[in-house]
């Protein structure tokens, strides 16, 4: 049995060092490309329009798949300070997934840190860019940085409190973005990485309490208590 628990935490590493920063890119570039469609809710104001003139050419290269110039012309107009607010928070967003996509985690990092700093409390945007910072800190391998930007992820946008009866009767309140149990995954990962068995449980029983009913983590979450 012990040989056997050995085996799947082998695995479990493995998996997380191989996959876990692939899986989390993957969001980032969703996250990203969800929050560069955002409208301010008063887009009819003449400020809005501005800066959505300005950021425009930086999407038009990066719908069309030329990410190089996108992050030129993103890198400028960051630089030129005329981009303020949420429209500076999405370019730097999706500027620092091109870096990070290009292994430049440095300027990844001072990227996602800029969107997080100008995000506001638009939610989906501040999420991508702590998910992203979480990110190129597993790049490099300080996992517990990581593990502080998963644990901030978690008590910011996890809503979800696991109580049945309220969720049956839609009383549970809802995460405010779709990728907390992702992150909370994750953080399981972290804490093993780090050492830390307890709180690596904890986050898994946590995980499977909270997100039973998401099948997909439901299951990597029994197979890790399975195994410790």
């Amino acid at each position: 049995m012990a040989n056997e628990s050995n085996t799947n935490n082998s695995e479990l590493k493995a998996f997380f060092i191989q996959h876990g920063t692939k899986v989390a890119v993957a969001f980032v570039i969703v996250i990203a490309v969800i929050a560069g469609i955002i409208q301010y809710k008063d887009a009819r104001k003449a400020a809005a329009i501005e800066q959505s003139e300005l950021i425009g050419m930086g999407y038009t290269y990066l719908y069309a798949g030329e990410k190089d110039s996108a992050l030129v012309e993103f890198e400028a107009k960051i630089a030129s300070g005329k981009v303020e607010g949420l429209a500076l928070a999405k370019i730097s967003l999706l500027a620092g997934n091109i870096k990070f996509e290009k292994k430049d985690f440095d300027g990844a990092a001072l990227l996602f840190q800029n969107a997080l700093d100008n995000a506001g409390s638009v939610a989906l945007v501040r999420s991508a860019a702590m998910h992203g910072l979480a990110a190129v800190k597993m790049e490099k391998g300080d996992f517990s940085a990581a593990a502080n930007f998963l644990e901030k992820y978690i008590a910011e946008f996890g809503k979800r409190t696991g109580d049945l009866e309220d969720r049956y009767q839609k009383d549970e309140p809802a995460d405010e973005v779709p990728m907390v149990a992702d992150a909370m995954w994750k953080l399981t990962l972290v804490y093993q990485q780090l050492g830390a068995s307890d709180k690596a449980k904890a986050t898994a029983e946590k995980l499977l309490h909270v997100y039973g009913d998401n099948r997909a983590f439901a299951d990597k979450a029994k197979k890790f208590l399975a195994a410790i």
